[in-house]
């Protein structure tokens, strides 16, 4: 596998390789998003498309008794999570399923918080693919979106670069917004690092629940 696809599916010693870059490429995206997200009363977790673990390393210390569920379609992503997370691991805390965010293997509403850090720009279908996270959180769920660039004409020149090399799909904020509402979500929150092009969206089945 090349190095662009090693981004979008990483596997095999490359993609370790390459998952360790990115856990440590977004620690600083991470640890300012956290600054606008409380996870402190999560119960039960879904990280889409965990990687290399890193994220949820980091947001697991927010909410230390809470439960993890990581899914990835890379198996070698899961073992690294597993590996990156060994304490949530040896507690039990954490269950890694190999899947895709098309078709998630759980009833409705079996999560209180689902994140999507760094993948969204790979789903197959974004707008279906939302309804899928709607469907799985619980009524006063949220949905964290965190990303480190959207469409805008100050990031248009990366962005192609990345859309050609890594097909990626980028949307603009309001589009965002959009398809959140479509697939059921209320509530929804943006906050954004100008200078970095980072943004969190914060978004609930319930408006209540944001």
């Amino acid at each position: 596998m090349n190095f662009y696809g090693q981004v979008r599916r990483p596997a095999g010693v490359q993609g370790i390789m390459m998952a360790r870059r990115m856990n440590q490429n977004h620690r600083g995206m991470m640890k300012w998003a956290m600054g606008r997200m409380d996870i402190s009363s999560v119960e039960r977790m879904l990280d889409l498309g965990c990687g290399g673990g890193g994220p949820l390393s980091m947001l697991s210390k927010q909410a230390p008794d809470a439960k993890y569920v990581a899914l990835d379609l890379s198996r070698d992503m899961l073992r690294m999570t597993c590996k990156v997370n060994c304490d949530l691991n040896k507690e039990r805390r954490l269950s890694p399923l190999r899947g895709s965010v098309s078709s998630l293997p759980f009833k409705d509403g079996s999560f209180d918080a689902v994140l999507a850090c760094e993948t969204t720009y790979f789903w197959p279908d974004l707008g279906q693919d939302l309804k899928e996270c709607r469907r799985v959180l619980s009524d006063d769920g949220r949905l964290f979106l965190v990303q480190e660039t959207w469409d805008a004409p100050q990031w248009q020149k990366r962005n192609e670069s990345w859309q050609k090399g890594f097909r990626m799909t980028f949307h603009s904020l309001e589009g965002y917004q959009e398809l959140l509402v479509k697939a059921g979500f209320h509530g929804i929150r943006t906050f954004t690092e100008e200078d970095e092009g980072w943004f969190v969206m914060i978004a609930s089945p319930n408006e209540r629940g944001n």
